[in-house]
């Protein structure tokens, strides 16, 4: 027979393989207003699919002189 023992002290905090939500959401709502980041062309594509879906256009990702893009968060 099996005994289980009652702990008292808080409960272990479970692993975070994917939980909550994504790195791209923990980083979009770290970011004030006005705040940005340059991103290179290969990441341009998943980072605006990722601001669309956690931002829903409170953000601007345009290309910048030197190649990469810009990415800046509005609202």
């Amino acid at each position: 027979m099996t005994h289980f023992q009652i702990q008292r002290n808080p409960a272990p905090s479970p692993l975070n393989f994917r939980g909550r939500g994504s790195r791209w959401r923990d980083l979009f709502e770290s970011m004030k207003a006005g705040e940005w980041f340059s991103l290179p062309e290969d990441d341009k594509t998943k980072t605006g699919a990722a601001a669309h879906t956690y931002l829903k256009g409170r953000y601007s990702l345009y290309k910048i002189e030197d190649g990469t893009y810009c990415f800046v968060k509005i609202r």
